[in-house]
């Protein structure tokens, strides 16, 4: 058996690559039912016609801006921000959160192969809940300057808990 390659100018490829995959499938289909998948042909009309998964999760995820942050410090592309909606690639997944008033936001990560998503949202829940630290630590240190209060010590402890020691003596 012997498959047949033709290299056409873009314009035309545009124009016939619906029923190029499609022959693709069926060739496919069709090898497939005579337990021939040896064909290197068949091996790139898989990977051109993977299926998409979409998983929904909960998050913890409440601030818009810190989860931008989180986002773009993972690496994020194609990011669109529509109100309290995100869209985005990162890795080899597409993101799209979505937030109710007053709840956390949701996610549906859209992927062909699963197997590094728990990794991936372990990362991204990390990243986050870094940030959100960072955030909370800047604001405390903001507002105890303000009141005029003197840190005498900060510790980070293994678990990367903060400690302040604060001067309350004038």
């Amino acid at each position: 058996m012997s498959v047949s390659i033709t290299v056409l100018p873009f314009a035309l490829l545009y124009t016939i690559i619906p029923t190029v995959i499609n022959t693709a499938i069926d060739i496919k289909n069709s090898l497939n039912s005579i337990n021939n998948t040896e064909n290197s042909f068949i091996h790139l009309s898989e990977d051109v016609t993977s299926k998409i998964f979409n998983k929904e999760f909960d998050t913890n995820f409440m601030d818009k801006d810190t989860l931008l942050k989180t986002l773009i410090e993972h690496g994020a592309t194609n990011i669109l921000d529509d109100n309290s909606n995100i869209t985005c690639d990162c890795e080899a997944f597409h993101l799209e959160f979505f937030k109710l008033p007053y709840l956390p936001y949701k996610v549906i990560i859209s992927y062909n192969d699963d197997k590094n998503i728990n990794n991936f949202i372990a990362d991204i829940n990390s990243e986050y809940c870094s940030n959100v630290q960072e955030i909370s630590y800047n604001k405390i240190k903001e507002n105890l300057e303000a009141q005029n209060l003197e840190i005498e010590e900060e510790e980070i402890l293994d678990d990367n808990t903060i400690v302040l020691t604060i001067n309350l003596e004038d």
